[in-house]
């Protein structure tokens, strides 16, 4: 059995680093996290990297994408994870690295891509939310969405309430995604996921109904 290599890419907190660092048992060793990569020496992802023996590279702003370019060159990744990189990649490691990248966003895509997604979500009173997993394209926040974690609003939430409900779907949603494909069950062809050999036209979702504040 092959071990997938795997790299981490993140900008701040890494509670969902630390929520597929402390899942990867589920994985029967068929993917390891084998290194990590940030924008942001403060990052609190940092520590937990290191407490859990990944080696981590810090870049500066000025040099950041060659320094990811240099990063990824040298750790060969089969799958290169966002989890909170608040960069957007170039184009050029995008299209290297096509069907390789994942990243999870807080809307239930392609509803409110880029920043201040609760924000539209209570101003709009939709009725739910959740969180998105995709394949990483060239445009922001696309890419074939693979799994939706999604629950309903309760009425009078506020900003915080729903960020701290989302997070919750976020860490249940992304080492699903993570032992799919470790386990040869995802892939994406053509802009088109596959789930175990066959074409997936919709998004996968996941119901959440146990949350709570």
């Amino acid at each position: 059995m092959l071990t997938k290599k795997c790299v981490l890419l993140f900008s701040g907190k890494g509670s969902n680093i630390e929520n597929l660092i402390n899942n990867q048992a589920s994985l029967n060793g068929k993917l390891k996290y084998v290194a990590a990569f940030t924008n942001n020496s403060n990052a609190k992802g940092i520590d937990i990297c290191s407490d859990n023996d990944i080696e981590v590279t810090i870049s500066d702003q000025e040099e950041l994408n060659f320094n990811l370019k240099k990063f990824l060159s040298k750790h060969k990744p089969d799958l290169i994870i966002l989890a909170g990189y608040m960069k957007i990649l170039p184009d050029d490691i995008v299209d290297k690295y096509a069907g390789k990248i994942i990243n999870i966003h807080p809307s239930l895509l392609p509803k409110y891509p880029g920043l201040n997604t609760y924000e539209k979500v209570l101003k709009n009173n939709d009725l739910f939310h959740g969180a998105t997993i995709h394949y990483v394209d060239t445009t922001l926040d696309g890419g074939p969405v693979i799994l939706q974690g999604k629950f309903k609003i309760r009425k009078k939430l506020s900003i915080k309430e729903l960020e701290y409900l989302t997070h919750k779907v976020e860490h249940k949603i992304y080492p699903i995604v993570v032992k799919w494909i470790a386990d040869d069950l995802v892939t994406v062809e053509n802009n088109i996921i596959q789930f175990n050999d066959k074409d997936i036209h919709s998004p996968i979702t996941y119901i959440v109904d146990d949350l709570n504040i």
